[in-house]
């Protein structure tokens, strides 16, 4: 028998007229935002160097924030709690004098047009409001993760040569104090930076040192009313820095545009989300991550919808998750793929203690959601949908997708989706040559979107060709590892580094989706090891569920679990967490190099140091 989903047609066919002539396509989309002076060209060459919008004069504030005044000034633009369940509420009307007060305090620093300024904050209302003032003078923003190192964080100032600091006297998370200015004097006394001042928000807290170079925002705060003109920029003209880490070496610096860069993400969430006029947005992230910028300053507010900013650790009580959709009447979730962990691992306490009625969907990003996370999700949250878009910092704009804002397609758990309108992936083999259906090879781009990063400090595009468009011809690399099955979907296995080469090659993710769906397990991570006798083995760290003690039997269940799979596991470990990066990613290549006994490379990003040397204390056991 026949059938067709015609949701999946129409989403092919949009996909299709995008691949065909994504000119007109994203002409089509230049109203999603408000401009001082219209585009004269909607794309100018090709990929890595193409400009879209060319000659138009936007400014990312004043479509978050001026445009909404006439209709929405009552509006909540924001909520925010913290782990003490303290909340607050944030106008568009406040959200307007607020920002024009940031705004007004870093102009009188001296920040002007091409200037990058940047913030070290947690999830909180002043992070939005100083984010967008700095849009708001044309200045580019640099956001950085609470808790890099000190030499990290350091090599990054000085790559953006950013002259000013905003930071806080202190935050809060998982119940521990941390004292950010404390850690900002010491990284600024020991390390050379471009960092002239420092513009400290005390919080309501005094216990911190004022510096020469430190000027305390309260006290300097205009007390009323200021306006300050938002500055038109040109639509090509970078608006944020995002650092990647690299595997060995300086993490990298990349920029997207003032206007290309916002029109593909409103375009991509109202394609995901389907939001709705009256929708409250949850974005569950650090501000580290781009997540929490891509929603809280590009989209939500660009849509004129409510946000909730929570400023703390989603598993620092059981049932807080659900006391906040709850408290706030939360329609939309976007979270990390380990937060969604995280759910799993507290049990049902964390999505049905409060009143999780509201929730209409679940955006996941990060690694595609493994089968037994996705079962249980549908199985307790059974009214919600559970929706995937896998994304890059170099291209933030959905590869592969669930566009259900468009129309409501299969979901099939493991996979990424389908191409989303807009891009265009496939699957090559080492040679660069397209693979059929099922057949597992890398992944690569043929960028048609606005949402295309470029490299900061690479005025000829020479970094960046060398580092994503030399390993194929004419396509770009993301550095993945999977397969597209005969109906469209794509399954990522994992990076193309991480590949087992078991036998066969084997994605981490292949193992790891089936180790997770055992009863007993909340989340594992799997690499490959070289064995004594020669070749390649497959290693599997297992974290259990409250309540199943670990032992040599359950062990031995997992392997015969993954056996009856079709995988061949040599060791099974058990530890207490994984080794995370500040996103909650899995940092496999960190696991994968200890177990090997090499270089460990990188781990700026590493959440927490002190779980190098729980690993090196696990390995042991092998």
């Amino acid at each position: 028998m026949s059938q067709e989903f015609y949701g999946l047609t129409k989403i092919k066919r949009l996909s299709e007229e995008a691949f065909e002539n994504p000119e007109r396509f994203w002409a089509e989309k230049v109203n999603l935002i408000s401009w001082f002076k219209e585009p004269q060209k909607v794309l100018e060459g090709s990929p890595p160097f193409d400009k879209w919008f060319v000659g138009g004069l936007t400014n990312i504030c004043y479509n978050a924030v001026d445009r909404h005044l006439k209709d929405k000034a009552d509006k909540v633009a924001f909520y925010w709690i913290n782990e003490k369940l303290e909340t607050r509420s944030i106008s568009y009307r406040d959200l307007y004098c607020e920002v024009n007060r940031a705004a007004y305090v870093l102009k009188e620093l001296g920040v002007k047009k091409g200037d990058t300024v940047s913030l070290l904050m947690p999830s909180i209302p002043e992070a939005v409001y100083f984010s967008l003032a700095v849009h708001r003078l044309g200045a580019t923003l640099v956001i950085h993760y609470l808790g890099l190192s000190k030499p990290t964080l350091a090599y990054r100032l000085n790559d953006c040569n950013s002259k000013i600091l905003v930071t806080v006297s202190k935050t809060f998370r998982n119940g521990n104090e941390i004292r950010v200015k404390d850690f900002v004097d010491k990284l600024l006394d020991e390390e050379k930076t471009p960092v002239e001042k420092v513009l400290v928000l005390e919080r309501g807290y005094k216990d911190f040192n004022v510096n020469k170079r430190d000027i305390v925002y309260e006290e300097v705060k205009p007390k009323g009313k200021v306006e300050v003109k938002p500055e038109p920029v040109e639509s090509n003209e970078p608006s944020t820095i995002y650092y990647t880490s690299g595997t060995t070496g300086r993490p990298k610096g990349l920029y997207h545009s003032t206007a290309g860069y916002v029109i593909a993400l409103n375009y991509a969430f109202k394609s995901l989300l389907g939001p709705r006029e009256n929708d409250v947005w949850w974005t569950i992230s650090e501000l580290g991550w781009p997540v929490w910028p891509m929603a809280n300053l590009y989209t939500i507010p660009v849509m004129g919808l409510t946000g909730v900013l929570y400023e703390g650790y989603i598993g620092y009580k059981a049932d807080m998750f659900s006391r906040i959709v709850e408290r706030f009447g939360v329609n939309i979730v976007w979270s990390s793929t380990t937060t969604l962990y995280t759910l799993k691992s507290l049990g049902e306490e964390s999505i049905k203690s409060g009143d999780t009625s509201t929730l209409r969907i679940i955006l996941n990003t990060g690694e595609p959601l493994n089968v037994g996370a996705w079962k249980w999700l549908r199985d307790n949250l059974p009214q919600v949908y559970i929706a995937d878009a896998y994304w890059m910092t170099e291209h933030l704009f959905p590869v592969a997708a669930t566009p259900f804002g468009i129309a409501e397609i299969p979901y099939k758990p493991g996979s990424a989706g389908i191409r989303m309108p807009g891009s265009n992936f496939m699957v090559v083999d080492d040679e660069g040559n397209p693979l059929p259906p099922k057949n597992k090879g890398y992944i690569v781009l043929k960028p048609i979107s606005p949402a295309l990063a470029k490299m900061h400090n690479d005025p000829n595009g020479e970094k960046i060709i060398k580092t994503y468009w030399s390993r194929f011809k004419g396509v770009f690399y993301t550095g993945d590892y999977g397969y597209i099955d005969e109906d469209g979907y794509l399954y990522v296995l994992g990076r193309a580094d991480d590949v087992i080469k078991a036998g066969e090659r084997i994605g981490t993710l292949e193992v790891e989706s089936i180790v997770v769906s055992h009863p007993a397990v909340a989340e594992a991570a799997a690499v490959g090891y070289k064995k004594e006798s020669g070749g390649e083995g497959i290693l599997v760290l297992a974290v259990t569920k409250k309540g199943y003690a670990e032992s040599a039997e359950l062990a031995n269940n997992i392997k015969e679990y993954l056996r009856n799979s079709g995988y061949i596991v040599d060791k099974v470990i058990f530890v207490r967490r994984l080794p995370k990066t500040k996103s909650g990613k899995i940092m496999r290549r960190l696991i994968r190099a200890i177990v090997n006994n090499e270089e460990i490379g990188d781990v700026s990003t590493l959440d927490d140091m002190s779980i190098l040397e729980e690993l090196k204390s696990a390995m042991k056991q092998m």
